[in-house]
Parts: C-alpha cells; structure tokens; sequence
C-alpha cells in the first residue's frame, strides 16, 4: 500500500488515526483527528512528538504488548481540553517501525456513566432516607398506639387501684393494733406498693405516648447537662467512673422545656452507667452543627447487640433484668416534641454513643404541640 494510498484511505475512516514513527513523532493524521482535536491544518501537528496530544504514555512499553485493544486514553485537544477515547493500536504496514492509533471518542459515554453512577447514589441515598423516614414513621405509630392503649385503659386501671389504695389505708390502721398478726400488715405494704408501682408504670407509659406541653424557655444545654450530672454524682462516684466533658464554648441558649429535656439527659446517662464496668469512661461533649445543637453521650461499656439496636425506643423493651423498657421511650418522645433526633451508634464490647440533635430556633411557638395526635396516626414533629 502506497503512502498516498494509505493516507487516501486514513481519511476516510471516521475514527481518528494517528500514526507514530519510531521517534515518537507524529507522522500522519486523518480528518477526523484534527476535528477531535481542533486542529485545521495537518502541518500543525505533524512532526509534533506525540506526547503534545497523549499525556503519560510509554511508547516504550507499548511495542511490546502490540497489538493492543480498547485501551483508555486521554487525548489533548489543541486548547487543552482532555478527551477521553478507546484507541486499538497496532503496527503501520508501509512503515513496520511506525506505530498506528484508531481511537473513538468515549466523552459522552464517560459522561453517561458518571450520570449513572450519580443517579445510582442519589437513588441509594434516598433509599436510605426513606428507610430511615420509614423507621421513624414505625416507631411513631408504635408510639401512637400505645399512647391510645394507654389512654382508654389508664381511667380503668386508676379507679380500682384508687380503691384498692384507700382500702390498704383503712386495714393498715386495723392491723396496726399489737393484738393483731404483724404478718398481714407485711402484706397490706406489699400490695400497697405494688399498686404505687403500677399506677407510676401507668403515668410513665402515658409520658412516654403523650408528652405534656412544653413550657419552652431559652435555656442553656450546658446548665442542663451539669445538674444532671449533680444528681447522679453519688453513682458515678461509687462505680469509680471517669466522665469527661468537651463542651463547646460560648453555646447559645436554646427553647427547651427545662424538666423535660433534663429528663431525657438524666434517663441516657444512667443508662451510660449501667452500661460501664466498674472504673469506665463517660463523654459528654456538645457542638453547634449549622442550625442545630448537638449533645453526644458516650460510654465505652459492654455494647447493644445489633439486632436490639432497632428496638431500643420501643416502648417495655428493656435487657436489664429489672428494666421497664420506657426510659429511651421518653428521651425519644421528649426529643421528638422539641423538633430534635436522637440517633444511637453501638458496637459490642466497645461501647454505644447517643447522638442529640436539637434546633437552635423554633420555627414558631407552636413547637409546644404534641409530636402525634392520640386521636389518630398522625406525625407532626421532628
């Protein structure tokens, strides 16, 4: 094949072909390299060495894996611009030392995968939003429904235990006499008890469904965490616990109902200690990440197994023996009623961090409002 035959021939292939001697130089182009690359006239790069258009390529190494299939470049256009292309390269037949590129522009393709991979994480992301809206969504009509429970049931609970509490008074005063069995009177103050006990389970379970309006005050979260810590001093001093805190300088106040949100802090620091062996370590910090105040509480105890993790706010389940299950429950309602979120990380024998995001501004002062409505499962918190 001639030289002007084969070039005849370049030209009308529509891939682009550059031919390379064995000097690394270009020797030939077609038209559609100059078009690829923004060139008009042939001279303007022929005799050029080809790194001017191919960046970090080893012609070197090339030769000796020719001929060599779809191998992703970056082409340089003549105002800099990078191209990506699938060149097959392989060697010139009129001139055995020469060295021939075919390479297809791959931009737009590239383009669609980069579009694809984007779609492809949005659609994950918002997978996970969902599952995620999906899991609040669960929890708040788990919520809803046990506050109706406990709603229609509490008035026919507290009636008969009301009876039952006037009635223990009046035998107690009977069984007082020194002439009577101290033995029954044991058991009047066991009944009585118990009846205290269920009628609290009763208010704390309706606490948990319902929280009570929010008397909202600007407050600071850093007075709040201090007296919780005053009011457990005597337990953490008796597990010989460490508790550090990192607490952000000059915080803002926040719209808070004070006793509440103590409340809720009170309820996961004494989870953070019954979670410690004895001599662990407690972090309490806070931060301001852009419009919210964020109170993290971290113990480096014994870890939530992971299939408990998605039911810790559910209202009676507890893995202590002697728990309640409606200590998170609260924090969750109380959090939830102030427009925060409160998120748990665990991991076994390493320890579990509960994450408190709360607004640094309430939209308006209805944020005193319930989070759902009893009468009906109805979100309106968060």
């Amino acid at each position: 094949m001639s030289a002007d035959y084969e070039k005849n021939f370049f030209d009308n292939i529509l891939e682009s072909v550059i031919a390379v001697d064995k000097d690394g130089k270009i020797r030939e182009v077609n038209q559609a390299t100059l078009k690829l690359l923004g060139y008009k006239r042939r001279e303007d790069i022929i005799a050029q060495p080809l790194e001017k258009i191919c960046k970090n390529l080893s012609l070197k190494e090339l030769k000796e894996k020719i001929p060599f299939q779809e191998q992703e470049l970056i082409y340089l256009s003549n105002d800099g611009k990078k191209i990506p292309v699938s060149a097959n390269i392989i060697n010139r037949v009129s001139y055995p030392d020469d060295i021939i590129f075919m390479a297809r522009d791959i931009s737009k393709f590239k383009e669609l995968i980069t579009e694809l991979t984007k779609s492809k994480e949005e659609v994950r992301s918002s997978y996970a939003e969902l599952q995620e809206s999906k899991d609040v969504l669960v929890r708040s009509e788990k919520l809803a429904y046990t506050g109706r429970i406990a709603a229609s049931i509490a008035h026919e609970i507290r009636n008969p235990l009301t009876n039952v509490a006037m009635s223990i008074q009046q035998l107690k005063k009977v069984y007082k006499s020194p002439a009577l069995n101290g033995t029954r009177l044991k058991h009047l103050e066991i009944i009585e008890k118990n009846t205290g006990r269920i009628n609290f389970l009763i208010t704390e379970l309706l606490n948990c469904a319902r929280p009570s309006k929010l008397n909202l005050k600007p407050y600071s979260l850093h007075k709040v965490l201090r007296s919780v810590l005053e009011s457990i001093k005597a337990k953490i001093s008796a597990q010989k616990i460490k508790v550090v805190k990192r607490f952000a300088s000059n915080p803002p106040k926040i719209m808070v109902d004070r006793e509440q949100i103590e409340r809720a802090f009170s309820n996961m620091a004494l989870n953070a200690i019954e979670a410690v062996r004895k001599g662990g370590k407690i972090v309490i910090s806070t931060e301001v990440n852009k419009n919210f105040f964020v109170v993290k509480v971290q113990d480096n105890g014994k870890g939530i197994p992971e299939k408990d993790i998605i039911r810790i706010f559910d209202p009676f389940f507890s893995t202590k023996s002697d728990g309640v299950g409606l200590g998170l429950t609260l924090c969750y309602g109380i959090i939830v009623s102030h427009g925060g979120t409160i998120e748990v990380e665990s991991r076994l024998k390493r320890g579990t961090i509960f994450t408190v995001s709360l607004p640094l501004e309430q939209k308006s002062r209805e944020r005193e409002r319930e989070y759902f409505d009893l009468r009906g499962i109805k979100i309106r918190g968060g």
